[in-house]
């Protein structure tokens, strides 16, 4: 350790290398990293220090994980679009659900107090309903591994801030995710990092939100010395640092009360303007149409060679899967002797046609996978 910090960071260090469990370790860390002075000379040991908060923070994550997987199943259901709602305040939960005028009262305080799903069809797929509290993952820590796998099976969040303090709401919302192994981001906002053993930091695209110094400041800070970094339109440091971490990505949108200006509101957050969108004007649109947009999920009709029509429930998966993706996703077998596929598009009475492996499918698609 360096000998020149202040005298409270080195009696600080002492309650880390005193702590009995790997949270108190965790929190004792993160109280001696910020008195840690930055300069020269702590450049090192920060980084150092924060390698070792992201290592014991994944340890604690995977562990809980571990826990949860024994002691809880969720199912899902087939055909369905899972949406978890997320806010601080649970009576803002509960207006926001009366005002989407979908469910009954009692249903909806069932909803809130059970942790049960509220369903609803669109069109010929299923949107199921999760409203969370965050104050509710903090005072319960009972609820704690249901919590985590039905975020875990999750395909949208929608994240409900306050008037007061949005700003404050949505880093808790994203330090309370990461917790679970979860980031929200867009796919126009992901990066992908791979380090490499020499040849310095290599940036590939450019992000609105990042320069690359501020990336190869923040890599070295974390140990990385060389690598390729691929950035999207609004990669943010959130999303670098997400993926750098191996959380699990899921599609989100910011619904805010209050009269906000989104763009601006977007800019300052770091997320894509097109995400944040005002709570009365959501609702007052096709909100489900919304929902399954964002999510980012396709519905594919399955034809065995051997039937005259097209299933009547379609397969829901992510959107710009191909078709051999589409093989792998229903079988092994069938994706390594898959040949090609005949595809209608636009309505099974359309023409089909025939297309490779590598096809990338739309909404809707009629696809009879064809073998050798």
């Amino acid at each position: 350790m360096v000998t020149n910090l202040p005298p409270q960071a080195e009696a600080q260090y002492k309650k880390v290398v005193a702590s009995k469990s790997k949270e108190e370790k965790l929190e004792n860390l993160k109280i001696f990293l910020s008195m840690i002075p930055e300069h020269k000379g702590t450049e090192k040991l920060r980084a150092q220090v924060k390698r070792q908060i992201a290592r014991l923070q994944d340890e604690i994550i995977l562990e809980k994980k571990r826990r949860s997987s024994r002691q809880v199943t969720f199912d899902k259901g087939d055909n369905t679009i899972l949406t978890i709602i997320l806010t601080r305040d649970k009576s803002l939960l509960c207006d926001f659900l009366f005002r989407t005028r979908l469910f009954e009262e009692e249903s909806i305080l069932e909803s809130l107090n059970e942790l049960k799903p509220l369903s609803v069809s669109f069109e010929d797929v299923n949107i199921s309903l999760m409203p969370i509290s965050t104050s509710l993952i903090e005072n319960q820590n009972r609820r704690y591994s249901l919590i985590q796998t039905v975020l875990l099976k999750s395909d949208l969040i929608l994240v409900l801030l306050g008037k007061s303090e949005p700003y404050k709401e949505y880093q808790q919302v994203r330090e309370m995710l990461s917790r679970f192994g979860i980031y929200i981001a867009s796919r126009n906002s992901v990066a992908v990092f791979k380090p490499l053993n020499a040849g310095g930091i290599t940036v590939v695209n450019k992000s609105r939100f990042l320069e690359e110094d501020e990336i190869r400041k923040f890599l070295a800070e974390q140990g990385y010395e060389s690598g390729i970094v691929n950035l999207s339109e609004y990669t943010s440091l959130y999303t670098l640092e997400s993926s750098i971490r191996g959380l699990q990505r899921r599609n989100f949108l910011m619904l805010l009360e209050g009269d906000f200006d989104e763009d601006k509101l977007a800019g300052e957050l770091k997320a894509p303007p097109e995400h944040i969108v005002k709570t009365e004007v959501f609702l007052r649109g096709d909100f489900l149409k919304k929902i399954f947009e964002v999510s980012e999920i396709m519905r594919i009709y399955l034809k065995p060679p051997s039937a005259k029509t097209p299933s009547e429930k379609p397969m829901l998966v992510n959107k710009e899967i191909t078709v051999g993706e589409l093989a792998s996703k229903i079988h092994l077998d069938l994706s390594q002797s898959l040949k090609y596929a005949r595809l209608w598009r636009g309505g099974f009475k359309s023409t089909p046609l025939k297309v490779s492996p590598s096809f990338k499918l739309l909404d809707k698609d009629v696809v009879e996978l064809r073998t050798r």
